[in-house]
């Protein structure tokens, strides 16, 4: 089965130091990019820096290795766990509202929903699902619903399935009381979102970021395993060492958690606005980046959020986004508070998942420490600054 989780693993701080500081803005991340493919076999890499006055393109191999194209800027890809985010401003947006309370119950929302095998929704709150405080087992690491993908990738379960396979499992942990990486929570945010509001979580995000923020490249498959084009083909590796190509994919395992299509640049335009405060009132966007305590979102870099990854790079600079991984998938994007600076990246192959939190922190150290990359804007060439 696919997980489309960020693969959380402990690989520590990036075993190289800090790039040397350049005056080529790019050179460093593009480094960091072709050494990753190289080493892991991957067809290609994209990756696109943003500031107020530059943006910077970096494409590597390639896109498709029928034809050995180079990878496009504007190719759609499956953003993976970067889904989450989107998903945690919704929430944070009707809280805004007073139409939820971060402290509301899943009981409240859901009720009779999470409930057996030690579970009970009444001690879980809406902040919990959003920093993965729960406790609630991963059903995305369940053993007989992987087996179900396996023999048939074209299964669709609904959401309340997908939760009723995961409380099938005593919790990890009394919520609040530690810290686990779980899709299950954001596959119960989901369907809050659309108790509160009578509207899905995809057509609810569609309404209130993707269009205002005009993402014309970004949506939901719903129940299409295809990607409009044009699009970025994602490959796979199997136990015989041939690469297959995985751009066609049922992602109904990932409603909420996994299952959003976009682009490097809509990703960035996204990210941006959040930061720069356009998507949420300042005492939330201020608690959505505050770091859970005992939280590991990859390595020691890395903590986790309301739905963001933040990570302190060795030369002091912190920075926010999320990762993702899914079937042919390798992504990521991230920025400086104020959304003055950001990166969106994405790896067409998605084996070496073991590798993807150390790819992370090697990417943002080159692009955020690199000389030049931590003015307001980039030293490179003309371009579209973000949204």
């Amino acid at each position: 089965m696919a997980v489309a989780a960020l693969a959380v693993v402990s690989l520590g701080p990036p075993t190289s130091p800090p790039p040397v500081p350049d005056q080529d803005g790019d050179s460093a991340l593009r480094a960091v990019l072709t050494e990753a493919v190289r080493r892991n076999h991957y067809p290609g890499a994209l990756a696109q820096a943003r500031s107020r006055e530059r943006t910077s393109d970096v494409a590597i191999g390639v896109g498709d290795v029928r034809n050995g194209t180079a990878p496009r800027p504007d190719s759609r890809f499956r953003a993976g766990s970067i889904t989450k985010t989107f998903v945690a401003t919704a929430v944070l947006r009707l809280v805004a509202e007073d139409r939820l309370r971060l402290d509301d119950t899943v009981e409240h929302w859901l009720p009779g929903l999470v409930d057996g095998k030690g579970n009970d929704g009444r001690r879980i709150t809406l902040r919990m699902l959003l920093n993965h405080t729960s406790g609630l087992f991963d059903y995305t690491t369940d053993k007989e619903l992987s087996h179900t993908y396996e023999r048939d990738p074209s299964r669709r379960l609904p959401p309340h399935a997908l939760v009723r396979v995961a409380v099938s499992h005593p919790p990890l942990f009394p919520p609040g009381t530690a810290w686990n990486y779980s899709d299950t929570d954001y596959v119960l945010l989901g369907m809050v979102i659309q108790r509160v509001t009578g509207r899905s979580y995809a057509e609810e995000i569609t309404r209130r970021i993707i269009r205002p923020l005009g993402l014309r490249s970004t949506y939901f498959p719903g129940g299409s395993s295809s990607i409009a084009p044009p699009y970025l083909h994602g490959y796979e590796m199997p136990d015989s060492g041939v690469i297959k190509d995985a751009t066609v994919l049922n992602t109904s395992f990932a409603p909420g958690s996994g299952d959003l299509i976009s682009t490097v640049g809509d990703l960035n335009r996204f990210l941006s606005a959040l930061l720069a405060g356009r998507l949420l009132p300042s005492s939330l966007l201020r608690q959505m980046l505050t770091p859970v305590p005992r939280s590991r979102a990859g390595s020691d870099m890395d903590k986790y959020g309301l739905g963001v990854i933040i990570t302190r790079l060795p030369c002091g600079i912190t920075v926010y986004g999320h990762g993702g991984t899914l079937d042919g998938y390798l992504t990521g994007v991230t920025g400086r508070q104020g959304g003055a600076h950001t990166l969106a990246w994405v790896i067409n192959g998605s084996w070496g998942v073991e590798n993807q939190i150390a790819l992370m922190d090697k990417a943002y150290t080159a692009e955020f420490c690199a000389t030049g990359s931590t003015a307001p804007g980039l030293h490179r060439r003309d371009g579209a600054g973000p949204a």
